[in-house]
């Protein structure tokens, strides 16, 4: 997709469209190049009466939250007559695009994912709610699911639409749907909104059809009592779970939840009884099974956007202001023509004669002259006649340089779409032999594109083309200069002139100021860079690790024979190639007859692809759950 300016942000790539706009990967035309997610309303939308003013005061009350569970807010606006909201970016599909491509490809999700993401939406609801303030527009197009199975909420800007005259709008027939048949269009959103929404998104999960059909009159208890037998062929829900479903949506039945904390307490004891047991993997295998490569497109073409040269598409400067004419003396009022006076024989009566102004026109040229003759003996004789040797040395070097760095990032460029390809590869292996074959040219890629990056690195700490022209070196500046530049400095010829040493300019170089009893500033430090093998925090690389080879267990027969069951959760550490350098359990069973220790041995013959922070490969650690049967 071609990119385009809205306002201070730059369009890429759609991400979903839903009824209340569309949701578009946008980067800022200054500041960082970091991906947001800009939501754009429909026009009428945002015209009808009161629904501007109410959807900028939701955006205030939630500009300050900042929550692991929630895309955070981080600016909002209006441009081109439209709203706009713009959230922090990651990775995966709106729950509505999940939803719509399950039925469209004839894959429900089981009975374990639908617990598993209903449980992962309401501790998300508990978190953002910690303020006392009610979500209250939840539905599938307001929440995230990433590639790694995590589960995000996008921020809660539409609450209480319900409220204005678009409510009835056919646009809202998916908001009005999870809203409770009891809330009136004057009553604002409540905590009990938020427990009726997702026991409606639950039963969607479970049915694979919305728990309201249409704006017609609607009974709660009798659309429950329809899926408690089967239905066309279809199963009827489990009780446990049927029980939740109940408790959720009748909000006047005596034993009806008090508080979103009740609902995540009956999901986590379904799961913790072995009854259900989603996992994250489930739910990140799902992805991948109905969005086949989509990740890796969307991590490239991300990737090449985040690269755009942005100063394409910045608008152009307006013109400087014109100059106001200088004010200039009123002209002087015209001298009346002196009458001539008839000739006579005689007219100056005696007097002397008017003098001649030809001696004033001749001094006038003689100092034109001179002035001319001095302009000419400046130009010819004391006019500098350019750069010096020095300077010109100085500006081959660095011209010298700048190729070497052009071609330094064609080679990584080259480098990494060559690591990329071969990562591919290891994916698509189909067997054994190529996998191993591919992996181990992954392997010697990495290292190629490792040692460039090193290379890159030393060059450009030794020697900065791009960098602006430096300060007058005056003694006391050489003596904070780094020491790399030092270097540079010195290896220059010094001018035949007697003028101050200047560091090696990229542009013209100018006549250097007199030095004044002002030290010059200290210089800022640069922030060290990420190196290869660094370790980083999961939740801080750019690239997360994904797994690429199948966790097989060999069971003891111990364990086999005393049917052990359970869930162990397993920790493990991933070096800069993505290979396992350590596992170790951290929470195992109570008698597991030797099940820890396989599954320490299985997790450490898993392979990952390795994680990335700011381009470069690093080390991280992860814990997963391992579910023995």
């Amino acid at each position: 997709m071609q990119p385009k300016n809205y306002g201070d942000y730059l369009l890429g790539n759609p991400l979903s469209q839903t009824s209340l706009g569309d949701i578009t990967r946008a980067l800022p035309l200054d500041g960082p190049p970091q991906i947001h997610l800009l939501q754009i309303l429909p026009k009428d939308l945002a015209a009808a009466p009161g629904v501007k003013a109410l959807l900028l005061r939701n955006a205030k009350q939630w500009a300050p939250v900042k929550d692991l569970h929630a895309l955070n807010l981080s600016a909002f606006g209006e441009r081109e007559e439209a709203l706009f909201f713009a959230c922090e970016y990651q990775q995966g599909r709106l729950l509505s695009d999940i939803l719509s491509h399950c039925l469209l490809e004839g894959l429900p999700l089981s009975a374990d994912q639908a617990v598993y993401l209903a449980e992962r939406i309401a501790g998300a609801l508990m978190s953002v709610g910690a303020s006392g303030m009610a979500y209250g527009c939840l539905s599938p197009d307001r929440v995230l699911v990433t590639f790694e199975g995590e589960v995000k909420l996008l921020p809660g800007v539409f609450r209480d639409l319900h409220t204005t005259p678009v409510a009835a709008m056919p646009a809202l027939a998916g908001y009005r749907r999870y809203l409770p048949p009891t809330l009136a269009p004057d009553k604002s959103s409540k905590p009990s909104a938020d427990r009726y929404a997702l026991g409606a998104l639950m039963f969607e999960l479970l049915c694979r059809e919305p728990f309201r059909p249409g704006d017609a009159p609607f009974d709660p208890a009798a659309r429950l009592a329809e899926v408690q037998t089967e239905r066309g062929g279809a199963d009827p829900i489990p009780e446990a779970l049927h029980v939740i479903l109940r408790k959720s949506c009748l909000l006047d039945a005596p034993d009806a939840y008090s508080d979103l904390a009740d609902v995540k307490a009956d999901l986590d004891h379904l799961i913790t009884s072995g009854e259900y047991s989603p996992t994250t993997f489930n739910i990140a295998f799902l992805m991948h099974t109905l969005f086949r490569g989509e990740d890796e497109a969307d991590a490239k073409a991300d990737q090449e956007f985040q690269t755009l040269d942005r100063e394409a598409f910045r608008p152009a400067a307006p013109p400087p202001p014109p100059t106001p004419p200088q004010a200039s003396s009123p002209p002087s009022a015209p001298v009346p023509a002196r009458e001539v006076p008839p000739a006579v024989e005689d007219s100056t009566f005696g007097m002397e004669p008017e003098a001649s102004k030809k001696g004033l026109y001749l001094g006038i040229g003689v100092a034109a002259a001179v002035v001319l003759v001095a302009v000419l003996a400046y130009l010819a004789f004391l006019k500098p006649k350019g750069p010096s040797q020095a300077e010109t040395a100085a500006q081959e070097q660095v011209a010298k340089l700048q190729k070497e760095q052009q071609a330094m990032a064609a080679k990584l460029k080259a480098l990494e779409d060559e690591k990329a390809q071969l990562a591919s590869q290891v994916t698509n292996a189909k067997t054994a032999d190529e996998k191993a074959k591919a992996q181990k040219a992954l392997e010697e890629a990495q290292k190629k594109l490792q040692a460039q990056k090193e290379e890159q690195r030393l060059l450009a700490a030794t020697s900065s083309p791009a960098a602006p022209p430096a300060p007058p070196a005056t003694s006391s500046a050489k003596a904070s200069m780094p020491e790399a530049k030092l270097t540079q400095a010195q290896a220059v010829p010094a001018p035949a002139s007697p003028q101050p040493a200047t560091a090696p300019p990229a542009a013209p170089v100018l006549s250097a100021a007199p030095p004044t009893s002002q030290a010059p500033p200290e210089p800022v430090p640069a922030q060290a860079a990420v190196k290869p093998g660094d370790f980083v925090e999961l939740w801080g690389v750019d690239v997360k690790p994904k797994q690429l080879n199948e966790l097989r267990v060999d069971m003891p027969s111990a364990a086999r024979q005393n049917r052990v069951a359970g869930t162990i959760y397993m920790e493990v550490h991933i070096d800069e190639t993505g290979k396992v350098t350590s596992a170790k359990v951290i929470k195992g069973l109570p008698f597991d007859f030797g099940v820890d220790r396989a599954c320490q041995e299985a997790a450490m013959k898993l392979r990952y692809s390795p994680a990335f922070k700011e381009g470069t490969p690093v080390s991280t650690k992860m814990t997963f759950p391992i579910q023995v049967r």
